[in-house]
């Protein structure tokens, strides 16, 4: 059973797009091809987020990603307009742990890479990766950041979704 869920796995990390059945998420302006089984859910005006995996029992938030537009830059600094030098957070208040309810985000973290990423033909977006920490370090978790300034968009990956990046690369814009 562990081998068939491993080779399962493999399969779906290793596939090529032609050979995993996908569907379109069409958000401001430009569409991204998805595995189908992955979830979206509209949580706000603005804001989509893509469910790619469990939702454990531990965890604050289900495994995904965000796409958010102009309200979410806006506050993506606590409460201030988003910046690329500090990491995503819309919340000036105490923010649950995404992997660990029962503990608590500290807005502290170490800036892994930064730089520039595909985002469809011919755009490229700001990217910054993150290795954050809940409860002054006990526990760690990615956030990967990709942010238009002047399409005003914003996506923000606290699981460090296998494939997001090529997904991202992939999208087309009208």
């Amino acid at each position: 059973m562990i081998m068939t869920v491993a080779l399962s796995a493999s399969l779906l990390l290793s596939a090529t797009p032609a050979e995993v059945a996908t569907k379109p998420v069409t958000y401001s302006g430009f569409t991204i091809q998805v595995p189908a089984k992955w979830r979206v859910k509209k949580l706000g005006p603005e804001v989509v987020h893509v469910y790619t995996g469990a939702c454990a029992k531990k965890a604050a938030e289900c495994e995904g990603f965000t796409l958010g537009g102009p309200m979410s830059i806006a506050h993506g600094n606590e409460d201030s307009a988003y910046t690329p030098s500090r990491p995503y957070q819309s919340s000036t208040g105490v923010v649950e742990c995404p992997v660990d309810k029962k503990l608590f985000a500290d807005g502290r973290g170490k800036l892994v890479s930064a730089g520039k990423a595909p985002f469809g033909k011919g755009r490229r977006a700001g990217f910054a990766e993150w290795k954050l920490t809940c409860d002054g370090g006990s526990v760690t978790y990615p956030q990967r950041v990709w942010f238009l300034k002047t399409k005003k968009v914003i996506v923000v990956d606290q699981w460090k979704t296998p494939g997001l990046g090529a997904i991202l690369a992939k999208a087309v814009w009208k």
